[in-house]
């Protein structure tokens, strides 16, 4: 994948291309940004267009296609290296020196080595040491690519050697066109997931999974039954019903928090639908577009004030369970909010 194949992110991308084209790209950055955007692919992208064949438009894009992109495309390029936490979950030392004295030879095969360590937040406090002098005085011919989420969980050593390039977000529509050019999502499906995954490609598949699905037939079940207004009572029996009263032996307290969060997100997306119904705005803009008849019923018991207040009360439920507080706690104050 070329940077010109990466959705999203223009300004990071032509700001990286001006620089390749100017011999100007520091030896060491840090691509930052929340998970799942594209930052890795950028600098696979990167890569590409330090070491392609047959450069196109004067220099500033990678044909994707010569036998150096197409061996980064696979992953068996010499000269870049991707590494990334093991089965322990980090990035330990002995692995960060080996990649830096593997840095420290001139290419085997290409014009520049660029190492991409990915979920650099995992490197342990060793290996990053391990890093410094490489980052303050990096090989003349290799560039090194630090990718993560959490930039702040890097040493400040680390991070004061490294420039910062920081993407957001993608666009539910640039989301919405990676699922179904590159993962072959149905178009209606693809909207529904892009809709409940922030703005990450990788938030988008787990939301098009069969877990999301269900997640969501639940969350439609919980807006049917609390839909009457029914007592305070009947209300939190209904979100006992849907949390789950109990943790099955092999569930985790983590796992059980996982399920909830991609409930209630589930929820938000179906109670943001209910507010467009409620404020007739386009019909195209609903995230499940496939469940519009369902939504088009409930919309008669949840008018604009309710469902705002519903897809509020959600956002504020997914940030406490993010912080620990008691699911079953969290429900119970949902369920009497909806």
């Amino acid at each position: 994948m070329t940077l010109d194949d990466v959705r999203g992110h223009v300004e990071v991308r032509r700001l990286l291309a001006r620089a390749v084209e100017r011999a100007s790209l520091p030896p060491s950055l840090v691509l930052t940004g929340p998970d799942g955007v594209g930052k890795r692919q950028v600098g696979l992208g990167l890569a590409m267009l330090l070491n392609c064949e047959t450069l196109r438009d004067d220099g500033t894009l990678a044909c994707g296609v010569c036998r150096a992109c197409e061996r980064i495309g696979r992953g068996v390029h010499t000269d870049v290296i991707l590494l990334e936490p093991g089965e322990s979950g980090a990035i330990k030392v002995d692995e960060v020196r080996r990649v830096v004295d593997q840095a420290s030879f001139r290419p085997f095969e290409g014009r520049r080595r660029v190492v991409i360590i990915d979920e650099a937040d995992r490197l342990v406090p060793e290996a990053q040491n391990a890093l410094l002098k490489t980052l303050e005085e990096p090989p003349a011919a290799s560039v090194f690519l630090l990718v993560t989420a959490r930039s702040q969980l890097l040493l400040p050593t680390v991070r004061s050697r490294c420039p910062q390039l920081r993407f957001g977000s993608l666009t539910v529509a640039e989301v919405v066109d990676v699922l179904v050019t590159r993962h072959d999502f149905e178009p209606a499906a693809a909207q529904a997931a892009a809709a409940a995954a922030d703005g990450s490609v990788a938030g988008a598949l787990e939301a098009g999974s069969g877990d999301y699905l269900q997640a969501r037939d639940s969350a439609a079940a919980l807006l049917r039954a609390l839909a009457s207004g029914p007592s305070a009572k009947r209300r939190l029996e209904s979100g006992k019903e849907w949390a789950g009263s109990r943790r099955s032996a092999r569930s985790s307290a983590a796992t059980e928090r996982n399920t909830l969060t991609r409930r209630l997100r589930a929820l938000g997306t179906l109670l943001r639908d209910l507010h467009v119904i409620g404020a007739d705005a386009d019909r195209l803009s609903l995230a499940n577009l496939d469940l519009e008849a369902k939504l088009t019923e409930l919309a008669r018991s949840y008018n604009l004030a309710r469902a705002s207040r519903g897809f509020e009360s959600v956002d504020r439920a997914v940030v406490a369970v993010g912080r620990n507080a008691s699911p079953k706690v969290v429900v119970d104050w949902l369920a009497l909010r909806l």
